[in-house]
């Protein structure tokens, strides 16, 4: 690739031209034979240090006995402002008058233009310069100036380099069309490398998407950081994203670096399956991953706050060692343990190891400096990586999409063998169960004739039941006429309300057999009407009551139920109000709640005493029907009878179904 070997050839050629800092400063002579090549300004330049900034350009132009020999500056801090001057002389059949001065790095730089005293022009520059100081035309790192033939010029350069790294006065002055056409083919070759590991970025982030295999996901994050840093590293980055906030944008560089370094290690720790082949570094992988956040938080922070790059960067080198120790020993340990696929991944971190001592090097020689290489470093070795990782990531899914279809064909042949034993189970299965459907249909039959003929019993109990009560009921009522004396005739009327209850309930029952509750409301009318008609056919006594319609005694408690309702009535009629009691009335009143039943007789008869009351048979019939249904009665008689039934509304129900 010609850009690719230009920039290498350019960058031995910038190493080449950096001369030691000795001898007087010359005048330069520009020709056009001089204009073949970039000429490094270091041997021309004078300096003066301008500890305070209190200089100007204008008294520096007039006491030039101010400036010293390059060879001779030694700044007391390296944040200290000083001025450099150029004197420059013109051929007179210079053809060229469009002209570059660039150097690197420097965070703030101006530069002042005289001719025969006069200022020409006043540009500024710099790593920390914001983009609206800078000339339309100039970069962060290079400054237009044109220059006529026979003419003479000096140049001052006020330099301010706040990093703390010792400040490398690496200026060159050459053509305008050298300097774009050189730089155009830096910019080309950045820019390709850049797609390169933008698509591969892509690549890495859909890979995860589709497959959902995490590794992707690390390589992804990977070459987003790694990506990033070498970005940022560029004057693009700053003037794209931070133009008004540059030294924000320059904070970042690190932290882009260490992103991309965690993914780096979560992708080894992962990929390689440490937790189960080398737990040791497992653990220690993740503390070392922690210990990159934390130490890029602390790095920002001290960035922000001192400008120390120079500072922060060397605690990076030293923190490369850790990572270039845990690498070794923890390939030492697992070289073994290694599959096929996994061998890439250890190419790709051969070729980070190589990538991080090709940085630190170029650090440690050419110290801030190195950023201008390390770019181009980083882009290849992060393509190198990225391809090795997903060579290895993508043969690892091979060798899964392998097993997974002989696991398959394997499952395949169980299923089958499977498939014919449940065949063979279920037919087995069929046979008894058709044998026992046979059974069931027999048995069915003969539970069928069993249900007619219980149900014809039941009929003709039920038939001979309800002729019997009829029976006694009419008995009853032919007897009545011939009773001697009123006692007999109460004995009798007792009897027949009782025996009609009972006669209800069962016509009721008999209605519905199966599913059926008879409401409250209809049992307590029927026998209401009933006993009135025998014992107060005046209806001299009004009989009230208030049950709601929709509240039903179950079958088999509803007897119970039925003859207390008739000893009460009953036992008004004949006991509780004399002849000449103003207005006779019985209350019948029955509430529902969630767990109970609670119904409610009360009069206001004449009540009875304690005696009588313990005496009296029907009392006595109504705490056994109580007790029957579980229920309790509480009995007033003082002024009145007053009973309060409570029944446990389960207990009705298991009444019901004893």
């Amino acid at each position: 690739m010609p850009s690719l070997a230009t920039f290498i050839a350019g960058f031995l050629m910038s190493v080449a031209m950096i001369p030691p800092f000795a001898g007087a400063a010359e005048t330069l002579y520009l020709s056009n034979d001089s204009l073949e090549k970039a000429i490094a300004l270091s041997r021309f330049i004078t300096v003066v240090e301008d500890p305070f900034d209190t200089l100007s350009p204008t008294k520096l132009i007039q006491d030039s006995h101010l400036f010293k020999p390059l060879a001779d500056l030694r700044l007391k801090d390296p944040t200290h402002t000083f001025w450099l001057k150029v004197e420059l002389r013109t051929a007179n059949n210079l053809t060229d008058r469009h002209f570059v001065i660039n150097y690197s790095n420097l965070t703030f730089t101006d530069l002042y233009q005289f001719k025969q005293g006069k200022l020409l022009l006043y540009h500024k520059g710099g790593a920390f310069r914001s983009q609206a100081e800078i000339a339309v035309g100039d970069g962060r790192f290079n400054f237009n100036i044109n220059l006529v033939p026979k003419g003479n010029y000096i140049l001052l350069l006020k330099v301010k380099h706040t990093k703390r790294y010792p400040p490398i006065i690496d200026f060159e002055l050459q053509s305008r069309y050298n300097y774009l056409t050189y730089h155009r083919s830096i910019d080309l070759t950045n820019a390709w490398l850049q797609g390169a590991i933008a698509v591969l970025s892509c690549y890495a982030g859909l890979s995860w998407l589709i497959n959902r295999y995490r590794p992707f996901l690390w390589v992804f994050l990977f070459i987003l950081g790694v990506g990033l840093y070498s970005f940022s590293l560029q004057p693009a980055f700053i003037d794209l994203a931070f133009p008004t906030m540059p030294e924000l944008g320059w904070l970042l560089v690190p932290l882009f670096l260490h992103i991309g370094i965690v993914g780096f290690y979560l992708l080894m720790i992962d990929f390689l399956d440490m937790k189960k082949n080398a737990p040791i570094f497992y653990a220690f992988g993740h503390y070392i991953k922690v210990g990159i956040l934390i130490f890029s938080a602390l790095a920002i922070g001290h960035n922000y706050l001192t400008s120390n790059y120079y500072l922060t960067n060397q605690f990076n080198l030293a923190f490369s060692a850790i990572h270039l120790c845990y690498i070794s020993l923890m390939l030492f340990m697992l070289w073994r343990k290694l599959d096929s696929s996994q061998f890439y991944l250890v190419y790709g971190i051969f070729v980070f190891a190589l990538a991080a001592v090709a940085i630190v090097v170029s650090s440690l020689l050419f110290s801030e400096q190195s950023f201008l290489y390390a770019p181009l470093i980083t882009k290849t070795a992060i393509m190198l990586i990225t391809i090795l990782f997903l060579t290895g990531l993508n043969q690892k899914l091979r060798i899964h999409e392998t097993e997974k279809i002989k696991a398959l064909e394997q499952l395949n042949v169980l299923s089958k063998q499977q498939h014919t034993l449940i065949e063979r189970k279920v037919e087995e299965r069929t046979l008894a169960l058709q044998k026992a459907n046979r059974t069931l249909q027999l048995q069915q039959v003969e539970l069928v004739t069993k249900k007619n003929h219980i149900e014809t019993l039941m009929d003709e109990l039920n038939h001979r039941v309800k002729n019997n009560l009829q029976m006694l009921y009419s008995l009853s009522t032919l007897q009545l006429p011939r009773a001697q004396n009123q006692k007999t005739k109460d004995i009798l009327n007792e009897m027949r309300g009782r025996i009609r209850a009972m006669i209800l309930v069962n016509e009721h029952l008999n209605i519905y057999r199966e599913g059926y509750s008879l409401p409250y409301l209809l049992l307590v009318d029927e026998i209401k009407q009933h006993l009135q008609q025998i014992y107060d056919p005046a209806e001299k006594v009004q009989i009230r009551h208030d049950i709601p319609a929709d509240i039903s005694v179950p079958p088999t408690a509803s007897l119970p139920f039925g003859l207390i309702v008739t000893e009460l009535i009953t036992n008004a009629f004949k006991h509780a109000f004399t002849s000449h009691h103003p207005q006779p009335i019985i209350h019948l009143t029955l509430l529902s709640s969630l767990e109970h039943i609670q119904f409610i007789y009360r009069d206001n008869g004449k009540g009875a005493s304690h005696l009588r009351l313990r005496e009296s048979m029907g009392i006595t019939l109504i705490e056994d029907l109580t007790r029957q249904l579980k229920g309790t009665v509480t009995i007033q008689h003082t002024s009145g009878f007053n009973f309060i039934f409570t029944f446990p509304k389960l207990s009705l129900h298991a009444h019901s179904n004893h």
